[in-house]
């Protein structure tokens, strides 16, 4: 199983519910349906993970580590840390479609996240290395990659929450619809909480095991 550290907006709430809606599936439990998102999108491509912004990139468990160990730890480091409340607005990024946002808040929060659980992370395979193509990699993100087990991490961080998968030349076309479905929701604040995702087999859905507090987190400093 793999595991991974990702921001979300909370079950139920609008943002949540017209993602799923878009993508055909939600990281919560619930139906799956058919998705509202053109197929030009591809959006199987992101529905497998859930709507989310990565934190923490997936990862398997350290050897001795369990479960339980990677859950203590995010309730601690979770009930420490705010509700965060980015502006999100609809982009291309790159040859995707997404959710972003330059709020500084977001990178500090996911540079803690990556700090705060590689102790619990197993070192890389070939596999794993291979899975990032590493012959497209600066060698700053290689170096990253060798660190952290993920590229793009600290200075590399580019918040994103996928809506698409690689579009290329249906970029405008994708980014007008997704645009349309979401309506006002578009370029307006949303909460976001931390999630423990997990994998149950390679190549299945990730699926949320744990939240964050939101209640008790939104008491948190939120200049933090």
């Amino acid at each position: 199983m793999r595991y991974a550290v990702y921001l979300t907006p909370p079950d139920g709430s609008p943002l949540a519910e017209a993602a799923a809606t878009w993508l055909g599936r939600s990281p919560f439990p619930g139906p799956a349906g058919p998705a509202a998102a053109p197929a030009m999108a591809l959006p199987e491509v992101p529905a497998r993970y859930g709507f989310h912004a990565t934190m923490r990139a997936p990862f398997i468990l350290a050897e001795g580590r369990t479960e339980a160990d990677l859950l203590a730890a995010f309730e601690a480091f979770a009930a420490q840390r705010p509700v965060l409340h980015p502006v999100l607005a609809i982009a291309p990024l790159s040859r995707f479609v997404a959710f972003r946002s330059d709020d500084p808040a977001l990178s500090r929060a996911a540079q803690e996240t990556v700090e705060a659980f590689e102790p619990l992370r197993a070192p890389l395979t070939e596999a794993d290395r291979a899975r990032r193509s590493p012959d497209k990699l600066t060698s700053r993100e290689l170096d990253l990659l060798e660190r952290w087990g993920y590229p793009y991490v600290m200075e590399r961080f580019v918040f994103h929450m996928t809506l698409s998968g690689p579009v290329g030349e249906s970029l405008d076309t994708v980014t007008a619809a997704a645009k349309s479905h979401f309506g006002a929701l578009d370029g307006a604040p949303h909460p976001l909480i931390l999630a423990i995702y997990r994998e149950d087999e390679p190549g299945g859905p990730f699926h949320v095991i744990a939240t964050q507090n939101a209640a008790a987190s939104s008491n948190s400093d939120r200049s933090r």
